[in-house]
């Protein structure tokens, strides 16, 4: 089983999305491929494991190591009727962001679920 499934897996056990393990691991595969990620946060309800299932969607945060021109900063897309909201950002908005205290980025790093790091700290 690949450390991925494992992160996804440890996260949805015990939640109302527990079945979506296998898209949300295609998804973020692809996402990783696409955009070569430093980091990837599971945020929000999924995180805190009060994702309700029908009224919670999935907010994902990537962070790269490059400029993300404005039209691909956010993408929404749906996962077996689940809405998936990814926001993409650079390491140095995110760091600004965090110096900010800007809430959605201050709560993912700090109660978010790590599902990719490749040598980028946390705070």
């Amino acid at each position: 089983m690949s450390l991925l499934r494992e992160k996804l897996k440890e996260i949805l056990n015990g939640t109302s999305a527990w079945d979506l393990a296998e898209p949300l691991e295609s998804f973020l595969k692809s996402l990783i491929e696409e955009l070569k990620p430093l980091k990837i946060i599971i945020s929000g309800s999924l995180a805190k494991r009060r994702f309700v299932r029908g009224l919670s969607d999935i907010d994902i945060l990537v962070v790269v190591d490059h400029d993300v021109p404005r039209d691909k900063r956010f993408m929404l897309t749906s996962l077996d009727g689940v809405d998936v909201e990814v926001t993409v950002v650079s390491k140095k908005e995110l760091e600004k962001a965090l110096e900010e205290g800007r809430g959605f980025y201050v709560e993912a790093v700090k109660h978010g679920a790590v599902i990719l790091s490749l040598n980028t700290p946390s705070r």
